[in-house]
């Protein structure tokens, strides 16, 4: 995943501050990097071996400047792929460059005379521009905050909308990253990867999750008697090693077994001083090794178990005898990110994509059928089937089997937008209950997410809308408009908040995340109660129709009548919303994966744009936005927050989520 800001205009800087924060297991992957289409000037940080590394490449090929003396490089930091957060800064000033992580300083000097850096893109996360790249980064796996490039905020304004041209597939907010997961569901399979790279230094990281408590997570011989093993044996994890010395052990020393089916991350080191170094979630153990430091490995790096015969020849210390069956993902070999399926030279037995619900302890032939607990994340209902079970994530704005994605993503910028759905003359639907819910996040005070109105001249409608920081629907299915509210949540926060509305009649409920559920009863029917006082004195011959007449009037208070639009946004009313909006749901229709399937009864105008999607226009305009550093938003749980226009200085820059 990744996110790219394309600049209207090439740009040429003589002078350059970027900052960011980061945080992440990986020991490599690109953090951001300032590169052009027409020359192979940039200025890029990435991670290197744990460590920070900046370099500025000023390119002079195109001007008359001397011969271009190739790009100065600086490193910083030490062992930052710690999963805690990270702040790096790079000043550049003419020829003098600094690069500070945290409070580790490294400066330098470029060479020649050429001082200009010409740029048309910034990236984070994935390298794109890759013509004049001597060498490409891997991408990088983990959270990015704060991005400023000269002053511009340049997360923030991608995710608001204010720029128009940025490429954008990243997820925002603070979750667990669990990348490219693969099942092995039987301990007779397994696959094949090219060797190993690891002569010097080693960097290895992948998460498993399992309830079988021994198998073969990775194995690759070499020369001699070189060789790496890493295994489960009762629930801990063992990485067991030769480079020419003997066989050494190093055990994992977790509080509990690890075959608890829950997601585990293992990080395996070897650095110059042959110092290796087994982490397993937050404890690590360590071993200095003397003698020999290179490992050199030959053939094929098993994955997840052994050819036939393999085992019995397996080199001391080495435990397992069978495979590994559960999920693996996140999988990083010094630097390489392999897709497990793809990749493979060799498969064998059953290997799938994805991770399964579960495995049961009861039974490690498959994932588990019945409903549990967590079957279900994000408050997604289990619904339990003859020989299986399925997950509805209708309202709680994700998708996938698990609730775990997240929904459709539009974010609308501060332009206004609009997203309508309208229903053809001869479907219009009228109900009596309705179910809606949808994800959001916002730092606005006042704007309306969606509304629904029934055909011209009835005047019935729905409406969830923000007003002073709280969320509230109102709705009018009859005489008078009803509101039910959440006032105890200040949804403009820059979070990600999921609100669900039900109603039933005239009876209605919302809820805002976790909070209480808000409830709201109409009072007594006066026209019912009268009739039950007079009932008595109307003639017999009038009483059917008195009756009828009560029956429609209250059918008239509860059915929603000829719903003719669904409108995302506001903007038709004059109370556009600015923020992100996912997942959104109504009575079955799941309106913002249809927008972007392109449904045909879906219009769209305005600042709205799809996450994920490559912008087609450019507009002079989109660049003339600047935010001081201080009106930056908190991050979120899970999906995109905004940029205020407030100084808020107690909040955190939103973070970019890469996997």
């Amino acid at each position: 995943m990744y996110m790219k800001v394309v600049m209207p205009t090439v740009m040429h800087t003589e002078a350059e501050d970027v900052s960011l924060r980061f945080m992440s297991q990986r020991a490599f992957g690109l953090l951001m990097a300032a590169t052009s289409r027409e020359s192979a000037d940039t200025l890029r940080l990435e991670l290197d071996s744990g460590r920070v590394k900046l370099t500025v490449n000023l390119d002079c090929g195109r001007i008359n400047c001397n011969t271009s003396k190739g790009p100065e490089t600086l490193y910083a930091g030490q062992k930052v792929n710690d999963n805690n957060w990270h702040s790096v800064k790079v000043m550049r000033r003419d020829k003098n460059i600094k690069l500070m992580v945290d409070d580790d300083v490294a400066e330098g000097q470029m060479n020649g005379d050429h001082t200009r850096l010409e740029f048309s893109n910034i990236e984070t996360g994935i390298l794109t521009e890759r013509r004049f790249a001597s060498t490409s980064p891997s991408n990088f796996i983990g959270h990015l905050q704060g991005l400023k490039f000269n002053s511009l905020l340049y997360i923030d304004m991608c995710k608001n909308g204010d720029i128009e041209f940025c490429e954008l597939n990243a997820r925002f907010g603070m979750r667990s990253i669990v990348a490219d997961p693969v099942t092995f569901k039987t301990k007779g399979s397994y696959l094949g990867l090219a060797t190993l790279q690891a002569y010097s230094t080693m960097h290895l990281f992948f998460q498993f999750k399992t309830t079988s408590g021994d198998g073969f997570i990775l194995f690759n011989s070499g020369d001699g008697n070189d060789f790496i093993a890493v295994e489960l044996v009762k629930g801990y994890i063992h990485y067991v090693f030769d480079l020419g010395n003997g066989p050494s052990l190093l055990k994992g020393n977790s509080d509990s077994p690890l075959n608890d089916n829950q997601w585990h991350d293992v990080v395996i080191t070897r650095d110059a001083s042959n110092t290796h170094t087994l982490k397993v979630d937050a404890k690590s153990v360590s071993q200095v090794v003397n003698g020999a430091k290179n490992l050199d490995l030959k053939g094929d790096l098993f994955v997840a178990g052994l050819g036939p015969n393999m085992y019995q020849n397996m080199p001391k210390l080495v435990v397992s005898r069978e495979g590994f069956q559960g999920c693996l993902a996140s999988m990083d070999l010094n630097g390489r990110l392999p897709d497990l399926i793809n990749d493979a030279l060799f498969r064998s037995g059953q290997v799938e994509r994805g991770c399964e619900v579960g495995f049961t302890k009861a039974d490690l032939q498959g994932p588990s059928t019945t409903c549990q607990e967590d079957s279900c994340a994000n408050m997604g209902v289990c619904i339990q089937q003859w020989e299986n079970f399925t997950c509805d994530c209708s309202m709680t704005s994700y998708s996938g089997t698990q609730c775990n994605d997240p929904g459709a993503t539009y974010i609308f910028g501060k332009g206004g937008g609009l997203i309508t759905y309208t229903w053809p003359n001869n479907e219009r639907p009228s109900t009596r209950t309705d179910r809606m819910a949808v994800g959001f996040s916002t730092a606005i005070k006042d704007g309306i997410l969606v509304r629904i109105d029934s055909a011209p001249r009835l005047g019935d409608y729905i409406m969830l809308h923000i007003e002073e920081g709280k969320v509230g629907v109102t709705f009018n299915i009859g005489t008078v408009d009803i509101s039910v509210k959440e006032m105890t949540t200040d949804v403009s926060d820059g979070k990600y908040h999921v609100v669900r509305f039900t109603r039933n009649g005239g009876n209605a409920t919302l809820q805002v995340d976790n909070c209480p559920i808000n409830e709201y009863f109409p009072s007594g029917n006066s026209d019912n109660e009268r009739y039950q006082m007079a009932n008595k004195k109307i003639p017999f011959k009038y009483t059917r129709p008195v009756e009828d007449w009560l029956h429609e009037k209250g059918r008239q208070l509860t059915i929603f009548n000829t719903q003719a639009t669904i409108s995302i946004g506001g903007n038709d009313r004059k109370r556009p919303y600015q923020g992100q909006l996912s997942g959104l749901y109504y009575n079955g229709l799941k309106v913002l994966n249809m927008a972007a399937e392109g449904h045909a009864y879906i219009k769209i105008n305005g600042s709205v744009r799809l996450v994920g999607d490559v912008p087609t226009s450019r507009s002079p305009s989109s660049t003339t936005t600047s935010m001081p550093p201080e009106m930056s938003t908190t991050f979120i749980e899970t999906t995109t927050t905004l940029s205020t226009t407030t100084t808020r200085k107690q909040r955190s820059p939103p973070t970019i989520q890469m996997e």
